[in-house]
Order: structure tokens, then C-alpha cells, then sequence
């Protein structure tokens, strides 16, 4: 018995080493960002850097704003992410209801397209795309993501959603067919509530893509006016020299809108479908 206690703690005190080692190594990038935001230049450009700020300031984030086209490119990439968030959710849930719930010829087919032109590399088709935005007269058009993005996103969305679509049981859905609904009311009162934890997933991926996305974004918009926020946190580096402080205060406010929607997405991705189909 003795044996056995000291086993069980041993295991569990190299297990929970493990998760601290983890847990530091994951949070360290975050702080360091964080703590670089709020320091002077005297102290950041230094051979040895303190772990530990003595001098605080915000003044990064206001020459950020007051200095720089950033706050006019955190705009761009709102519009971009939101209308794109959007656009992609509702495509994916008419796309994928159709693909579980309608038969019609070639369905199979759609349904493995949908996977292999999700696993097609972006940097595959970004001459392509280049190509073909511009000749729409899109160049230098935040819009033009709003044609690119929806190509990368949507086949990902679909592809989670029809999973999640078929492991709703089809009988609640005849169920309303049976009282009088039509297809898409059944998909909007049947299955969309019961899908709300699939759909936050959906949302998020769409939200953070699109928020994220440099290679696109840095070839369609070269103007400051059309930039989205990561291609201005990366014209902060000149050359050999980068504005530490500039990039820091940046990365901060570019990372909230994600964490924002995470956070507000978490109870719909711990709620079951049980709630949904009570509802």
C-alpha cells in the first residue's frame, strides 16, 4: 500500500511538473508581449533585457495611434473578418444541410470536393487569385479578400458542419416536418439551435482565419488605407531595424478581438445538443 501512495504521487508530481513546464512555456510569449508593450526604448534595446519593466509607459500605444495608419487598418480587418465570418456561416449552413439532409445526384461527389479543396495550400493559388481579382479591378482593395477568404474558409466550415449535422437525429426533424414546417424552417428552428456548439466552432475558425490571413492581405492592398492590421504590424520593421514598441502595443490590441470571441463563443462550446433540441 505504501508502495503504491508513493507511486501515485511521484506520477502525479511529474505529471503536474510537466503541465507547469507546459503552462510556462505556452504563457511566457504572451507576457513578454505584454511587458515589451509597456517599456521604454532605454530599456528594451539593451544586450541583457530585464524580465521585469522598471519604467512604465503607454506611450506606444499612443504614438500607435497617433503616429501610424494602424487604427485605419484595425478597421479594415473588423470589416474583413466580420463580413466574412458571416458570409461563410451562412453558405456553410445551407451547404452542409443540403449535403446530409437533401438527396440529389452527384451529392458524394460535392462532398469530396468540398474536403480536397480544403486541403489545397493558399500559397498554391495566391497567383491565380492574384490574377483574377485584379482583372475584376479589385487591386488594392481590402474587398478583394472578401472574394479570396470565403475559398479557404467555407470548405473547412462545410466540412465541420456536415459531421455535426449528421449526428442529429433525424427524427426531430421529421418530427417538425410532420407538424407543418417547411425545410428551412426545420433547419432554422431544429437544426441550427441544437448546432449553436458546432457553429461557435465555426465561427471562431472563420473569425480567426480571416483575422490572421498575411499572404493575401499583403499581396491585394499595398496602400495604407486598405491594409488590414498584421500587414501594418509588419511594415513596423524597417530593414535591419524593427520599432519594437510599435509592434508589441500592435500584437496586444490585434490579439484582443480573437480572445473576445473565444471568450464570448465558450458557452456555446460547452452547451450540449441537448439544450439545443429543448429548444
Amino acid at each position: 500500500m505504501v508502495m503504491k501512495t508513493r507511486k501515485k504521487i511521484a506520477r502525479n508530481v511529474l505529471t503536474y511538473g510537466i503541465l507547469i513546464i507546459a503552462l510556462i512555456i505556452t504563457i511566457f510569449p504572451i507576457y513578454w508581449m505584454l511587458k515589451s508593450s509597456v517599456t521604454v526604448d532605454s530599456e528594451m534595446y539593451v544586450a541583457r533585457p530585464s524580465l521585469f519593466t522598471s519604467s512604465f509607459t503607454l506611450n506606444n500605444y499612443k504614438e500607435l495611434f497617433s503616429e501610424t495608419h494602424f487604427g485605419r487598418a484595425l478597421i479594415n480587418s473588423l470589416e474583413i473578418a466580420g463580413v466574412t465570418t458571416v458570409c461563410c456561416l451562412i453558405i456553410s449552413i445551407l451547404g452542409s444541410y443540403a449535403m446530409t439532409r437533401v438527396r440529389f445526384p452527384g451529392r458524394k461527389f460535392f462532398r469530396m470536393s468540398i474536403l480536397f479543396s480544403y486541403l489545397i495550400p493558399t500559397a498554391v493559388l495566391f497567383i491565380p487569385m492574384y490574377v483574377f481579382v485584379s482583372s475584376l479591378g479589385f487591386y488594392d482593395n481590402k474587398f478583394a479578400l472578401l472574394i479570396i477568404y470565403p475559398t479557404s474558409v467555407v470548405p473547412y466550415c462545410c466540412y465541420m458542419l456536415m459531421n455535426y449535422f449528421k449526428a442529429i437525429p433525424y427524427a426531430l426533424e421529421e418530427a417538425a416536418l410532420i407538424d407543418g414546417c417547411t425545410k428551412l424552417q426545420s433547419l432554422l428552428h431544429i437544426i441550427v439551435p441544437i448546432s449553436l456548439p458546432g457553429i461557435a466552432v465555426v465561427a471562431t475558425f472563420a473569425f480567426t482565419m480571416s483575422w490572421n490571413e498575411y499572404l493575401y492581405a499583403m499581396i491585394m492592398t499595398t496602400s495604407n488605407a486598405q491594409q488590414t492590421a498584421v500587414v501594418a504590424i509588419s511594415s513596423f520593421k524597417y530593414a535591419d531595424s524593427a520599432i519594437w514598441g510599435r509592434i508589441m502595443s500592435a500584437s496586444v490590441i490585434t490579439s484582443l478581438p480573437v480572445t473576445i470571441i473565444y471568450i464570448v463563443a465558450q458557452s456555446l462550446l460547452i452547451s450540449g445538443k441537448a439544450d439545443g433540441s429543448v429548444k
